[in-house]
């Protein structure tokens, strides 16, 4: 027996004239193949008595494994009951998303899964700031003997091997215009022939032009079993989640033009004054398909399926802005540039609008800091730990010179060691009430559990980065209400920037199986296209 893909249920039932949908098939006799494509004798149930001929493509079909039984009682930590569920899912897939919310353990669910199937050399691929946090997880089942965390040019090989994204390119050749490939010295991620990948916040490699993700592609795909982890299979558009299906071999995946017009909406234009066509897919189309057809190789559950963890409220509170004449005089300054740009003929650049709206951004970030501050003190009064998050590094010397020793901060200048120093302190130090951090760089990886009240003191242009910095105190191990806050000032392009927030949440949620809520995704465009009304 062999599982059927979702993508082909419903052309196995047409071409058939079945009354049902298969999930399964049973190959009696491969009549002829032609490439991937099979025609076969064969029938959709275990012991039946009719069979039929058919055409079916090789992509379609896949092994059946039966689920393993775990002994979970072995492990000092075992897994809970919705990681087990994760665990057995990879191990009968080769080629898997596991893309629960952040905080269901998924680097735990991964390691074990490894060690069940007893993988002899294991890559984890993952962001420099989460190579500790790996180390740390995979010590508390296997030997520090059998890790080793890659830096620099020393690619030192052991049972588990961590290595970060921005380094990749130190240990992997791509094929080079002129050069065959055969000419081109064996790269040390190829000689080492891993069993295993692990790509962890694996959205990473969601652009596909990317030197990152074309050299992660191109080794990955001559590894047998390759294992996904993001939270955020989709930070902004159906197109981001291609690649990783592509990394998966779903047939859904198979014709990038095929998926980009069925899924993205696009489009094919010729540029103007010249032959050369392009695609626009930053669209999105027939998402509840793309849901179903790629269901057999993506695992997401959010918290509320999978266990029970305290609440988590967002709330936004609504400020009178201090500094209004500056405010009104920066985006006159950005209105005119519009129109400077419109009567030369010009069409700026989206990078060029944010450029010229980071005034305009450091100043309401600027402004909220006493109300963030205020509300941080009245928090901590009442017996919470806050954690404070912004996207500008004045902003948060401000909060560190206020808070002083009461505070850890994390920040694109923090070394790996120094981040676990400052999360152990603030997780284990009563008297560290505060965790300030930049949204990007302290927004994933880290485990915030003893903060019970998140407060964004300003917005990042993709929503995908608050999700993920939300969930830094509402994962496992968290026993408190969560409160999430976001200081908004009227009438100003904070609040379109959080409008639009929540709108593009219902994209990714109807792809993944979500039910709305009010979170995030990437936004910069719509952004600029309000204020342009």
């Amino acid at each position: 027996m062999f599982d059927l893909n979702p993508s082909c249920r419903n052309f196995i039932a047409e071409q058939l004239k079945l009354d049902y949908i298969p999930e399964e098939i049973f190959i009696n006799k491969l009549l002829t193949r032609k490439n991937d494509l099979l025609h076969v004798n064969g029938c959709f149930e275990k012991g039946c008595d009719k069979y039929f001929n058919f055409y079916v493509s090789k992509t379609c079909i896949k092994s059946k494994k039966e689920e393993p039984e775990i002994d979970i009682t072995k492990y000092s930590r075992p897994p809970k009951k919705h990681q087990i569920e994760a665990i057995k899912k990879l191990l009968v897939n080769d080629k898997f998303i596991l893309a629960d919310e952040m905080g269901l353990g998924k680097t735990t669910s991964a390691i074990i899964s490894a060690l069940e199937a007893d993988f002899k050399k294991i890559l984890v691929v993952c962001p420099a700031s989460l190579k500790l946090n790996w180390e740390i997880e995979i010590s508390n089942y296997e030997s520090t003997d059998n890790i080793s965390v890659v830096s620099g040019s020393d690619f030192n090989v052991k049972k588990w091997t961590i290595v970060n994204y921005d380094i990749l390119k130190n240990f992997h050749h791509l094929p080079r215009r002129g050069v065959k490939t055969d000419d081109l010295p064996v790269s040390p991620i190829d000689f080492y022939k891993f069993d295993l990948v692990i790509a962890d916040e694996a959205h990473y490699l969601k652009n596909s032009q990317s030197n990152r993700t074309k050299i992660f592609n191109d080794f990955a795909m001559k590894i047998p079993f390759r294992w996904l982890l993001t939270g955020t299979p989709i930070t902004n558009k159906p197109i981001d989640f291609y690649n990783l299906l592509h990394l998966c071999e779903s047939p859904i995946a198979d014709n990038w033009v095929g998926y980009v017009k069925r899924y993205c909406a696009g489009k094919q234009f010729t540029r103007r004054g010249t032959n050369k066509k392009y695609w626009v897919c930053s669209g999105s189309s027939n998402l509840e398909e793309l849901n179903q057809f790629s269901s057999d190789c993506i695992l997401r559950r959010t918290k509320n399926d999978s266990i029970d963890l305290p609440q988590k409220t967002i709330k936004p509170v609504y400020l009178p802005l201090e500094f209004s004449k500056s405010y009104n005089a920066y985006m006159e300054e950005y209105n005119e540039w519009k129109k400077e740009m419109e009567s030369t003929g010009e069409k700026p650049k989206t990078t060029e609008h944010l450029t010229k709206l980071i005034k305009v951004r450091q100043l309401l970030s600027y402004d909220k800091i006493q109300t963030t501050i205020d509300m941080a003190e009245e928090m901590i009064d009442n017996g919470h730990k806050v954690i404070i998050f912004s996207c500008f590094t004045n902003t948060i010397k401000e909060f560190e010179a206020h808070f002083g020793n009461k505070c850890v901060t994390i920040d694109g200048s923090v070394s790996t060691s120094k981040r676990q120093e400052a999360v152990e302190r603030f997780q284990k130090n009563d008297k560290t009430k505060i965790f300030l951090g930049n949204i990007v760089a302290a927004g994933v990886g880290l485990t915030l559990t003893e903060g019970s009240v998140v407060i964004f003191n300003d917005l990042d242009w993709t929503p995908a980065n608050h999700m993920q910095a939300e969930d830094r105190a509402h994962r496992i191990g968290q026993e408190s209400k969560v409160h999430i806050i976001y200081p908004l000032f009227k009438d100003t392009l904070d609040m379109i920037m959080y409008k639009t927030l929540q709108s593009k949440m219902e994209v990714i949620s109807t792809i993944m199986g979500d039910s709305p809520k009010e979170d995030d995704i990437s936004m910069s465009k719509e952004v600029i296209k309000s204020l342009n009304n």
